[in-house]
């Protein structure tokens, strides 16, 4: 069984966390009262590489954006600890109890309509933003190899976001998981459930906008992730 811990990350490098993402936090807390809730600064994560993985260390710093360092740390809590890792950016609408319920690994899938140039030829695409798992998971482990390999990256470190997605982001992650060949122990939840919005329909209800279309699909999500996306824009985040 997937452990009931929910983990967070505010690395507060570039500043406290703003109250409206403390909010989304809270969601989190307020629809799962009976889970544990953890949360990760730089000094507790520093702390937890030191106690649990002082050989990943090196390449930890070494990292060219911070963000890559934010992506790698979940999942070396997750493959630790387990249970259910989610950004900040995302706000609970229910809980996922029964959702999570009998599985051993879940990753968040994406909307349609959001383009990922260099994944336009799979069939999905998750993402890191919302993650949970058993301890020590097999696909954990490989993603954790994966993500501390030194291998270099065939996109220029100018080009920050396809960098960080190839290295560290989903776009990785779906690279592991197609040559994984125990498919069957990863549950890839459906967008409508976890992500019923792209971002260009985020863009409309966040400036104030709503329709039916829109309406409807709440009915069915368990939690909204408004893809922030603010690490492309800076190196803390």
């Amino acid at each position: 069984m997937i452990p009931k811990i929910i983990h967070q990350i505010w690395s507060g490098i570039d500043g406290p966390l703003p109250r409206f993402l403390n909010e989304w936090g809270d969601t989190w807390k307020n629809y799962h009262p009976q889970w544990q809730y953890e949360f990760w600064d730089a000094v507790r994560i520093e702390s937890f590489l030191n106690d649990f993985f002082p050989d990943y260390l090196d390449i930890y710093n070494q990292f060219t954006y911070n963000i890559q360092r934010w992506d790698a740390i979940r999942y070396l809590i997750l493959f630790k600890m387990g249970g259910m890792y989610v950004d900040f950016d995302y706000e609970c609408l229910s809980s996922f109890d029964d959702l999570l319920h009998g599985k051993q690994c879940c990753f968040s899938m994406e909307p349609d309509c959001n383009f990922h140039p260099t994944d336009a030829r799979a069939p999905y695409f998750f993402n890191n933003s919302l993650m949970a798992c058993t301890p020590n998971h097999p696909f954990m482990s490989a993603i954790n190899k994966e993500a501390f390999s030194v291998k270099e990256c065939i996109y220029p470190v100018s080009d920050k976001f396809l960098y960080v997605m190839n290295t560290t982001g989903g776009h990785k992650l779906v690279s592991i998981y197609e040559h994984y060949k125990n498919k069957d122990e990863i549950y890839l939840i459906p967008s409508e459930l976890v992500s019923p919005f792209g971002i260009s329909d985020l863009k409309i209800i966040l400036s104030g906008g709503k329709n039916k279309i829109f309406e409807d699909r709440l009915q069915k999500a368990k939690a909204i992730h408004y893809f922030l996306g603010n690490w492309r824009f800076s190196d803390f985040k």
